[in-house]
């Protein structure tokens, strides 16, 4: 079930889940979601269309987008987020809207539950980003529905912040949508938050096909 506290409702889309086969470390097969024929369209983007993000690109965009360093750990180290499948993640970046900066969606499979990503939100509310220097990271969990939730982060270098992120995260199973605006400014204004819903809702749409 979606419900995000202002979210309008958006045309109902069926979307099939495809999946390819895998090999495990160990030689057993397993099954890979196929993610990009539930993933949004460039032209879905409010400010300009969304640039597919290329294969060899992913894993730091990943990176970025869930705060989860390659090479390192966040500290504490309990507030490293869980490794997100690279493999197969879906990943669009586009223009932002007044404010600057980025609008990304993407879509991936997550090793931990809808509800463990909330609590990690709401337990890792200020941490130090790994492979970094000297940047915290603070989270404040807005509304949160069955299986949606609205958040805000502040990333800061001593004590002066620089970059803001407003993120929209679904999950249904295995499988997680998030939707950022990554700017610069003080905060967004009423109408890119608007927008920024309603790319939500069709990504969620398109993604989970309710």
């Amino acid at each position: 079930m979606r419900v995000v506290t202002g979210v309008k409702g958006a045309i109902a889309v069926t979307a099939v889940a495809l999946s390819v086969v895998a090999c495990s470390t160990d030689g057993a097969p397993v099954r890979v979601p196929d993610l990009a024929p539930r993933t949004i369209g460039a032209t879905a983007f409010p400010y300009g269309p969304g640039v597919a993000v290329p294969a060899e690109q992913v894993p730091n965009a990943v990176a970025d987008i869930t705060f989860t360093p390659l090479r390192s750990q966040n500290r504490p180290a309990e507030c490293t987020p869980s490794q997100v499948d690279v493999s197969g993640a879906q990943i669009r970046v586009g223009p932002g809207g007044p404010a600057g900066g980025t609008v990304t969606v993407m879509l991936a499979q997550v090793p931990d539950t809808f509800d463990d990503y909330v609590t990690g939100l709401r337990e890792c509310s200020d941490f130090a980003l790994g492979g970094t220097v000297g940047t915290r990271v603070v989270t404040n969990v807005g509304p949160v529905a069955d299986d949606t939730v609205e958040s805000g982060r502040t990333l800061s270098t001593d004590g002066t912040p620089y970059a803001r992120v407003y993120e929209l995260a679904g999950q249904h199973g295995d499988v997680r949508l998030y939707v950022q605006n990554r700017f610069s400014g003080n905060d967004l204004g009423p109408d890119e938050r608007a927008a920024m819903r309603n790319l939500f809702d069709s990504a969620y749409t398109k993604a989970f096909g309710d």
